[in-house]
């Protein structure tokens, strides 16, 4: 820490000398005019007679500025906040250095004489927030926040995944507190435009840091969105039902019930169209990709194919003892019937320039329902004690037939062997987390202790019987296989903690801290199998295992943390210590004993280079121990062709990460700049050995891997890293009323693997470059166009002169034209090129939905719209996955071509009047 006296110093100069020239400075205060409450963050601008900046600043946390005097006895103030008029004022001569009180109006009310009418500023930077104006982005009436959204800088909602400037957004928040968990596509698909003031984008701290003050570089990309004054008290919603041709069908909707804090939504859905979650497109999902992701609270992961749903959610939230008491709740149930069809094209790098083919044919049917329920509890006691409390649970089952054929080839014309297989499989399971965050303030300012639990446990019950026959086709053998397994699995996680935070000077803090973490888990596999032409069931011992798991780690910790007006440091320094004991109780009895010791750095510095700009810097460390499925040493033939196993030998990884973020963006000339560098690199990264047998081979001296067929475990690996770079830029084209936003990124992935003993690195590529308009003409007009093309490469270490180069291109268009009293037409055109990914696979799609509708007058509150999906009848989804040893193109059943007929009404209802849409 070398740094901190030089630092310190600096600081201590800088104060010195702006109370020297505190009386060259005038100031002020910014408040509502309705509220009478002070604006936080409001730019305010000295600017002479022809409108030139002669200096500017922006408002505290009480609304006060200080701002340079501009050296002239007359001068005009200008005021700006998103989500409020724009005040302009002259100034002549003032006396003294306080020019008053300033009253900013919320758009839509009547400005007093003096203040002058100027275009809303799109967006600003305060911190690692970046804020953005509602009213700058024009949308249709009845638009849903996710198309306000769609139009801001930097801003990918593509697959229900929402990313700003190349970042996952994690959460959406409604004025400060949680909307539907962890779903933002749910989130923002059902909460209207229209009562949008602003959209924040902002990383939000953890539990613990917002707790203690005490910045601890954990974030997670959020999106806070800010309703209307006039809007958060009433009833909104809207419902809608459509019937098309082959039987298609959707109806749902939502109600929301909003009395300032108290609020409470209802939503339903229920189709046979591919839409699974609530923040899909209201009429499918024609891709039926499955690149989603799950695992949010309040979504359910997406199946790829064609899907039936049914599904409930309801979210409530409220406040209680004056503000102090804080609930938010969330519940979803879904019901889902999925068909899938898939043919997928594996090319496997072997050693010695030879190659060997995978070809698969997957036919699969499933059914699954799940509970998801979670809550938030933030409970302000008084100024000494807080606590947060987060109870998450989720119930599933799922019943599933899979009917599969797949080859091993030499090349397309010369079959190694084949296996046809039918599995039936069931699986119940429940799971429960539970965190519990507490602070303690003692009586002096910044001396804190804090302490958390986090639990969860997790169990499932699973069953599958398999019949599968393999033919040889070099021997001409052919034999049958009749296997029934049954797993138990539970796991039990606990992590506790404590720290102490003590003040070291006016702005810098030291961090204290112990952390103890336990993950016990245990599975219990019994696979019987059926003697051949017999009806003789015998347990097999190969596949059979009993296994138990506990891994533990105890981590000390010690941190500092500085923070000023433009700079905030954070760096801590940690010890862990972790133990694997693992036991396999079945078959016979084996021991594996494991310890760790690591130091685990980290680093975050933000810095605040100017009024509308902020830097990130975030350098981190951190171990990940394997799994219990990685660590068991018992063998899955779930494909008989592909068959895998664990590996009890297995070390934890140790990974480096760096990420490195800039924006701007001129509330001005509203434009916007973004760019950001990460970095990860593993060591003993836990990858795969595969090994392809060149003839009948037993496994284990029990299990058969016939002739070309794979056999993979996990093994350590060095030399894995993915670096990524992105920029965007957006700025507003007044000629045309629109916004562009120009993106670029560069990725390279580095994959070590082994197979048939030797190793191998498979470096994969991507550039992409990508453009973005969105219209801004007004709620008749609405167009969105963004187009993406991404060139790919793959290279092999072990075959240096294979090419896997490849090209996919996508550009979509959306339009909105209300051209004739209600009648409108709308739709999407989707293209898509896909080039370099062989016969069967390259392609050129063009994917159009055309939309002709009226709305009733004189609300336009009933929606009629006749629409036909995949005018063209060319929907097709295909996809490319590159590992470690093998790259797998995959094509996958869609929707197609389909009319549908929908009846949509709109619910508006403030302040005790319907309002007209």
């Amino acid at each position: 820490m070398s740094f901190k006296s030089p630092l310190f110093i600096f600081i201590v100069l800088i104060t010195a000398t702006s109370s020297l020239f505190a009386q060259q400075n005038y100031s002020g205060t910014i408040i509502d005019s309705q509220t009478k409450e002070p604006l936080f963050g409001a730019y305010v601008y000295l600017k002479n007679s022809d409108g030139e900046t002669l200096s500017s600043t922006y408002t505290d946390f009480d609304g006060i500025f200080e701002i340079k005097k501009p050296g002239k006895n007359e001068f005009l103030v200008e005021v700006s906040f998103i989500g409020y008029q724009t005040l302009q004022q002259k100034m002549t001569a003032p006396q003294g250095n306080d020019l008053g009180t300033f009253e900013l109006v919320s758009d839509g009310q009547e400005m007093e004489a003096f203040e002058l009418s100027a275009d809303a500023l799109t967006g600003e930077v305060r911190g690692d927030t970046v804020a953005f104006n509602a009213n700058a982005f024009k949308t249709r009436p009845q638009a849903d926040a996710d198309e306000l959204v769609r139009k801001m800088p930097g801003v990918v909602i593509q697959n229900g995944v929402i990313e700003v400037q190349g970042e996952e957004v994690m959460e959406v928040l409604v004025d400060g507190r949680p909307f539907f968990g962890d779903n933002p596509a749910a989130a923002l698909k059902n909460l209207p435009a229209q009562v949008v003031l602003k959209i924040e984008f902002l990383d939000q701290k953890s539990d613990e840091a917002r707790l203690t003050g005490f910045d601890d570089g954990e974030t997670t990309k959020t999106i806070n969105i800010i309703t209307k004054p006039g809007m958060r008290a009433g009833r909104f919603g809207k419902f809608y039902g459509g019937y098309g041709t082959d039987n298609n069908y959707i109806a749902g909707g939502n109600m929301n019930f909003f009395n300032e804090a108290q609020r409470l939504s209802i939503l339903g859905l229920s189709n046979n169209i591919n839409q699974q979650n609530f923040g899909e497109d209201d009429l499918g999902n024609l891709n039926s990709d499955d690149s989603r992701r799950g695992g949010n609270e309040l979504a359910v992961g997406e199946l790829p194919g064609i899907t039936n749903t049914n599904a409930v959610g309801v979210n409530f939230s409220d406040e209680y003892q004056d503000e102090k008491l804080k609930v938010t709740g969330n519940y979803l149930f879904n019901d889902r019937d999925n068909v899938l069809t898939r043919s997928s094209s594996r090319e496997y790098i072997l050693p010695n320039d030879s190659l060997q083919l995978y070809n698969e044919d997957r036919n699969n049917q499933t059914r699954t329902q799940s509970h998801r329920m979670s809550a938030r509890v933030d409970y302000n006691i008084n100024e000494r004690h807080a606590l947060i409390l987060r109870p998450r649970l989720g119930l599933d089952y799922r019943k599933s037939t899979t009917i599969r054929d797949a080859y091993n080839l030499f090349d397309e014309a010369t079959p190694i062997s084949r296996n046809q297989n039918t599995t039936v499989s069931e699986r119940q399971s429940f799971n429960f987390r539970n965190s519990l965050n507490y602070r303690y303030n003692f009586t002096k300012e910044g001396r804190t202790l804090s302490t958390y639990i986090y639990t969860s446990t997790y169990d499932s019950d699973s069953k599958s019987d398999l019949v599968a026959v393999n033919e040889n086709f070099q021997t001409a053998n052919v034999d049958s296989l009749i296997q029934f397994r049954n797993n138990l699995y539970s796991s039990f996680y606990y992590s506790t903690g404590i720290s102490y935070f003590e003040p070291i000077s006016e702005r810098s803090r030291l961090r204290v801290g112990y952390r103890l973490s336990n993950n016990a888990s245990d599975t219990d596999q019994e696979v019987e199998i059926q003697e051949a032409e017999t009806d003789f069931v015998r347990l097999d011992s190969a596949l059979t295992n009993r296994f138990e798991n506990q891994y533990m780690t105890h981590r000390g910790r010690l941190g500092y943390s500085y923070k000023s007006e433009k700079l905030s440091i954070y760096s801590t320094v940690s010890y862990e210590s972790a133990n694997i004991d693992s036991d396999r109780l079945f078959p016979g009895f084996e021991n594996t004993k494991r310890s760790f010791s690591n130091i685990l750095p980290r680093v975050v510095v933000n810095y605040d280079l100017g009024e509308f700009s902020n830097m990130r810097v975030d350098y981190n460390t951190d171990t990940d121990a394997p799994s219990i499925r990685q660590l068991q040493d018992v063998i899955s033939n779930a494909n008989p062709l592909q068959i895998s196993n664990g590996n009890p030998d297995l070390n934890q990884e140790y990974s480096h990460r760096l990420f490195t973020r800039f924006r701007k963006i001129n509330p001005e000339t509203n434009r916007s700049l973004m760019f950001f560098l990460y970095g990860n690199i593993r060591n003993n990264y836990i990858g795969n050995e595969t090994f392809v047998a060149a003839k009948d081979t037993l496994i284990q001296k029990d299990v058969l891997l016939v002739q070309g067929g794979q056999y993979t475990r996990p093994v350590n690996l060095d030399n894995y890293y993915v670096f990524r770079l992105y920029g965007s830029y957006g700025f507003p084209l007044k000629f045309m009323k629109s916004n562009l936003n120009i993106n670029s990124s560069y990725t390279v992935r580095n994959r070590p693997g082994i197979i048939n003993g030797q190793k191998n690195y498979n470096t994969n590529s991507t550039f992409s470059q990508g453009i973005n308009l969105s219209s801004n003409i007004n709620d008749r007009i609405d167009f969105n166009l963004s187009s993406r093309g991404s060139f790919n490469t793959v290279r092999s270490s072990l075959q240096e002169d294979l090419e896997n180069n490849y090209y996919t291109h996508r550009t979509r268009a959306d339009l909105f034209w209300n051209f004739l009293g209600g009648v409108f037409v709308g739709g999407s055109v989707n293209h898509q090129i896909y080039s370099g990914l062989g016969e069967g696979f390259d392609r050129s799609i063009m994917l159009v939905n055309l939309d002709l509708g009226y709305r009733i007058p004189p609300s336009n509150k009933t929606e009629i719209k006749l629409t036909v999906f995949d005018l063209m009848n060319q929907n097709v989804s295909i996809d490319r996955n590159v590992t470690d040893v093998y790259v797998e193109d995959e094509r996958t059943q869609v929707l197609r071509q389909f009319v549908m007929l929908t009846v949509t009404y709109n619910l508006r209802r403030f302040g005790g009047y319907d309002m007209a849409l």
